[in-house]
């Protein structure tokens, strides 16, 4: 009897191991250099519905950071999920004026989704974190709110 449950654990083991492995190669080959990806809320045009997904990638080697919205529809049993518009901030993705992110978070307020990032900028003379709020308007359209910077505090409290 003790070899019966015995097997029967390490057969349901192992099928639940299965289960949450299927996506395992797609995951592995992610490039690197992604370093955040987050969904943040649903949208709504018409009949179509999906969510958005919060990418940030490093470039060049780490020095600085992308970051993209992708609006996603929700897979029904007709349709798989499929990708509408890839939204690139040109603000904050510019190879001559980089900023490496540090936090970037998403969430849905009201009727509106936010992407509130945190960076460094490449170009300035001392630490200094920029704050950037981003409101996402429609497909592929965003509002950018006004930038604030505070000085990052590196030193021990006295």
């Amino acid at each position: 009897m003790r070899k019966i449950i015995f097997f029967t654990l390490i057969s349901i083991s192992g099928y639940a191991a299965s289960l949450e492995s299927m996506l395992l190669e797609s995951v592995q080959a992610l490039p690197l250099n992604y370093r955040i990806i987050k969904t943040c809320g649903d949208w709504r045009v018409k009949d179509t519905r999906g969510y958005y997904r919060l990418v940030v990638a490093d470039v060049d080697d780490g020095a600085g950071s992308e970051v993209y919205v992708q609006w996603i529809t929700h897979s029904t049993l007709e349709q798989k999920s499929k990708l509408i518009k890839t939204l690139a901030f040109s603000e904050l993705n510019n190879d001559h004026a980089q900023y490496l992110i540090q936090t970037a978070t998403c969430e849905k307020k009201g009727g509106f989704a936010y992407v509130t990032i945190k960076a460094l900028y490449e170009h300035d003379e001392k630490d200094l974190v920029h704050h950037f709020l981003i409101r996402l308007i429609d497909i592929g359209k965003y509002e950018l709110g006004e930038n604030s910077v505070v000085e990052l505090f590196l030193g021990p409290l006295r």
